[in-house]
Protein backbone atom coordinates (compact mmCIF):
# COMPACT_ATOMS: atom_id res chain seq x y z
CA UNK A 1 0.00 0.00 0.00
CA UNK A 2 1.04 3.79 -0.72
CA UNK A 3 1.61 5.27 2.71
CA UNK A 4 0.58 8.36 4.01
CA UNK A 5 3.39 10.10 6.45
CA UNK A 6 2.92 13.05 8.52
CA UNK A 7 6.15 14.92 10.15
CA UNK A 8 6.44 17.46 12.26
CA UNK A 9 9.73 19.76 11.28
CA UNK A 10 11.42 22.90 12.85
CA UNK A 11 13.02 24.90 10.55
CA UNK A 12 13.46 28.45 9.95
CA UNK A 13 10.84 29.67 7.18
CA UNK A 14 11.68 33.42 6.12
CA UNK A 15 8.55 33.39 3.80
CA UNK A 16 6.41 33.17 6.75
CA UNK A 17 8.57 34.92 9.03
CA UNK A 18 7.94 37.97 6.12
CA UNK A 19 4.40 37.36 6.04
CA UNK A 20 4.31 37.71 9.96
CA UNK A 21 6.52 40.41 10.44
CA UNK A 22 4.13 42.70 8.44
CA UNK A 23 0.65 41.53 9.41
CA UNK A 24 -0.45 39.45 6.35
CA UNK A 25 -1.33 36.01 5.30
CA UNK A 26 1.14 34.16 3.15
CA UNK A 27 0.43 30.90 1.03
CA UNK A 28 2.09 28.58 -1.11
CA UNK A 29 0.01 27.85 -3.99
CA UNK A 30 2.40 26.39 -6.69
CA UNK A 31 5.72 25.11 -7.28
CA UNK A 32 8.15 23.86 -9.90
CA UNK A 33 12.08 23.35 -9.78
CA UNK A 34 13.74 24.23 -12.69
CA UNK A 35 17.59 23.36 -12.48
CA UNK A 36 19.58 21.68 -9.97
CA UNK A 37 19.65 24.46 -6.89
CA UNK A 38 16.85 26.73 -8.46
CA UNK A 39 12.96 26.70 -7.63
CA UNK A 40 9.73 28.80 -8.33
CA UNK A 41 7.39 29.54 -6.00
CA UNK A 42 3.75 31.07 -6.73
CA UNK A 43 2.64 33.08 -3.30
CA UNK A 44 -0.48 34.69 -2.43
CA UNK A 45 -0.60 37.48 0.00
CA UNK A 46 -3.76 39.07 1.63
CA UNK A 47 -3.33 41.65 3.44
CA UNK A 48 -3.77 45.42 3.44
CA UNK A 49 -1.85 46.96 0.43
CA UNK A 50 0.74 48.80 2.53
CA UNK A 51 1.63 45.77 4.66
CA UNK A 52 1.99 43.37 1.54
CA UNK A 53 4.19 45.96 -0.23
CA UNK A 54 6.26 45.86 2.93
CA UNK A 55 6.07 42.00 2.92
CA UNK A 56 7.44 41.92 -0.71
CA UNK A 57 10.20 44.02 0.17
CA UNK A 58 11.50 41.68 2.82
CA UNK A 59 10.96 38.69 1.14
CA UNK A 60 13.28 40.66 -1.49
CA UNK A 61 15.92 40.90 0.87
CA UNK A 62 15.52 37.28 2.32
CA UNK A 63 18.38 34.97 2.00
CA UNK A 64 18.41 33.01 -1.45
CA UNK A 65 15.93 34.74 -3.50
CA UNK A 66 16.67 35.55 -6.65
CA UNK A 67 14.17 37.54 -8.11
CA UNK A 68 10.51 38.34 -7.22
CA UNK A 69 7.94 39.16 -9.83
CA UNK A 70 4.72 40.69 -8.70
CA UNK A 71 1.33 39.90 -10.67
CA UNK A 72 -1.62 42.12 -10.99
CA UNK A 73 -3.64 42.14 -7.86
CA UNK A 74 -7.47 40.22 -7.29
CA UNK A 75 -9.77 41.69 -4.97
CA UNK A 76 -7.73 40.40 -1.46
CA UNK A 77 -5.27 38.34 -2.90
CA UNK A 78 -1.60 39.75 -4.45
CA UNK A 79 0.37 37.09 -6.63
CA UNK A 80 3.76 36.61 -6.28
CA UNK A 81 6.46 34.85 -8.14
CA UNK A 82 9.56 33.80 -6.54
CA UNK A 83 12.59 32.56 -7.78
CA UNK A 84 15.05 31.35 -5.06
CA UNK A 85 17.39 28.57 -4.71
CA UNK A 86 15.54 25.70 -3.46
CA UNK A 87 15.02 25.59 0.21
CA UNK A 88 16.44 23.23 2.83
CA UNK A 89 13.03 21.70 3.20
CA UNK A 90 12.47 20.82 -0.39
CA UNK A 91 16.15 19.79 -1.16
CA UNK A 92 15.10 16.68 1.54
CA UNK A 93 13.09 15.32 -0.65
CA UNK A 94 14.63 16.24 -4.17
CA UNK A 95 15.76 12.53 -4.63
CA UNK A 96 13.00 10.81 -3.37
CA UNK A 97 9.64 9.17 -5.30
CA UNK A 98 7.38 11.53 -3.01
CA UNK A 99 4.03 13.53 -3.16
CA UNK A 100 3.66 16.24 -1.33
CA UNK A 101 -0.20 16.37 0.19
CA UNK A 102 0.56 19.46 2.25
CA UNK A 103 3.46 21.72 2.46
CA UNK A 104 5.53 22.81 5.40
CA UNK A 105 6.06 26.13 3.67
CA UNK A 106 2.35 26.92 4.31
CA UNK A 107 2.50 26.65 7.83
CA UNK A 108 1.97 29.64 10.22
CA UNK A 109 3.53 28.29 13.41
CA UNK A 110 6.78 26.37 14.47
CA UNK A 111 7.11 23.31 13.96
CA UNK A 112 5.73 23.02 10.54
CA UNK A 113 3.50 20.07 9.48
CA UNK A 114 4.39 18.37 6.58
CA UNK A 115 2.28 15.54 4.95
CA UNK A 116 3.70 13.44 2.07
CA UNK A 117 2.83 10.27 -0.02
CA UNK A 118 5.51 7.93 -0.31
CA UNK A 119 5.91 4.36 -1.64
CA UNK A 120 9.08 3.16 -0.73
CA UNK A 121 10.24 3.16 3.54
CA UNK A 122 14.17 3.91 1.48
CA UNK A 123 12.49 7.39 0.62
CA UNK A 124 11.68 8.00 4.19
CA UNK A 125 14.46 7.23 5.72
CA UNK A 126 16.48 9.36 2.79
CA UNK A 127 14.43 12.29 3.98
CA UNK A 128 14.79 11.80 7.58
CA UNK A 129 19.19 11.32 7.17
CA UNK A 130 19.22 14.73 5.16
CA UNK A 131 16.99 16.88 7.37
CA UNK A 132 19.41 15.11 10.39
CA UNK A 133 22.23 16.03 8.91
CA UNK A 134 20.99 19.96 8.13
CA UNK A 135 20.28 20.04 12.36
CA UNK A 136 16.81 20.15 11.06
CA UNK A 137 14.39 18.25 14.06
CA UNK A 138 11.79 15.86 13.08
CA UNK A 139 8.59 14.11 14.54
CA UNK A 140 7.00 11.21 13.34
CA UNK A 141 3.28 12.11 13.37
CA UNK A 142 1.49 9.21 11.74
CA UNK A 143 2.46 6.49 8.88
CA UNK A 144 -1.23 5.62 7.25
CA UNK A 145 -1.86 3.71 4.50
CA UNK A 146 -3.65 6.39 1.91
CA UNK A 147 -7.10 6.50 2.14
CA UNK A 148 -8.99 5.71 -1.70
CA UNK A 149 -10.64 8.77 -2.36
CA UNK A 150 -13.78 8.78 -4.43
CA UNK A 151 -14.30 8.92 -8.39
CA UNK A 152 -13.56 12.79 -9.65
CA UNK A 153 -16.30 15.64 -10.33
CA UNK A 154 -17.41 16.18 -13.45
CA UNK A 155 -16.00 19.68 -12.87
CA UNK A 156 -12.68 17.93 -11.81
CA UNK A 157 -12.21 15.85 -14.94
CA UNK A 158 -12.94 19.29 -16.96
CA UNK A 159 -11.09 21.14 -15.37
CA UNK A 160 -8.07 18.47 -15.37
CA UNK A 161 -8.69 17.98 -19.16
CA UNK A 162 -7.81 21.45 -19.92
CA UNK A 163 -4.85 21.52 -17.61
CA UNK A 164 -3.80 18.07 -19.70
CA UNK A 165 -4.74 19.90 -22.86
CA UNK A 166 -2.86 23.12 -22.22
CA UNK A 167 0.32 20.99 -21.23
CA UNK A 168 0.27 22.24 -17.90
CA UNK A 169 2.07 18.78 -16.34
CA UNK A 170 4.61 18.95 -19.11
CA UNK A 171 8.05 20.52 -18.39
CA UNK A 172 8.36 22.67 -18.84
CA UNK A 173 5.19 23.90 -18.56
CA UNK A 174 3.18 25.06 -21.49
CA UNK A 175 0.90 27.62 -19.35
CA UNK A 176 0.98 28.87 -16.01
CA UNK A 177 -0.90 28.10 -13.30
CA UNK A 178 -2.78 32.01 -13.59
CA UNK A 179 -3.17 31.66 -17.18
CA UNK A 180 -4.65 28.38 -16.76
CA UNK A 181 -6.87 30.16 -13.85
CA UNK A 182 -8.26 32.36 -16.31
CA UNK A 183 -9.30 29.74 -18.92
CA UNK A 184 -11.62 27.56 -16.36
CA UNK A 185 -12.73 30.78 -13.94
CA UNK A 186 -10.78 29.12 -11.23
CA UNK A 187 -8.98 31.37 -8.44
CA UNK A 188 -5.34 30.33 -8.69
CA UNK A 189 -5.27 29.12 -4.89
CA UNK A 190 -8.44 27.09 -5.44
CA UNK A 191 -7.20 25.91 -8.80
CA UNK A 192 -4.06 24.59 -7.47
CA UNK A 193 -5.85 22.36 -4.59
CA UNK A 194 -8.46 20.84 -7.00
CA UNK A 195 -5.14 19.60 -9.05
CA UNK A 196 -3.31 18.54 -6.51
CA UNK A 197 -6.27 16.65 -5.37
CA UNK A 198 -7.04 14.89 -8.90
CA UNK A 199 -3.09 14.04 -9.01
CA UNK A 200 -3.56 12.34 -5.71
CA UNK A 201 -6.95 10.55 -6.94
CA UNK A 202 -5.77 9.54 -9.95
CA UNK A 203 -2.16 8.22 -8.22
CA UNK A 204 -4.51 6.78 -5.55
CA UNK A 205 -6.87 4.75 -7.43
CA UNK A 206 -3.69 3.42 -9.95
CA UNK A 207 -1.00 2.53 -8.09
CA UNK A 208 -0.12 -0.01 -5.84
CA UNK A 209 3.24 -0.04 -4.53
CA UNK A 210 4.15 -1.92 -1.16
CA UNK A 211 5.82 0.52 1.13
CA UNK A 212 9.11 -2.04 0.97
CA UNK A 213 12.47 -1.61 -0.54
CA UNK A 214 12.76 -2.29 -4.19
Amino acid sequence: MIQQIGLEVRFENELQQAARDNGVKLSVVDCKSFNKTGMSLLLELRGEEEAVRAATSQIRRTSGVRQVVEGEKDSDTSPLLVVMDRPMICRASNDSAIVCLECPLNSETRPASWRFITRKASDFRQILAYLESEGIETKIEDIAPLERKPALTGRQKEILATAIARGYFEFPRKISLTGLSGLVGVKPSTLSEILRSAERRIMTNALDFPFQDE
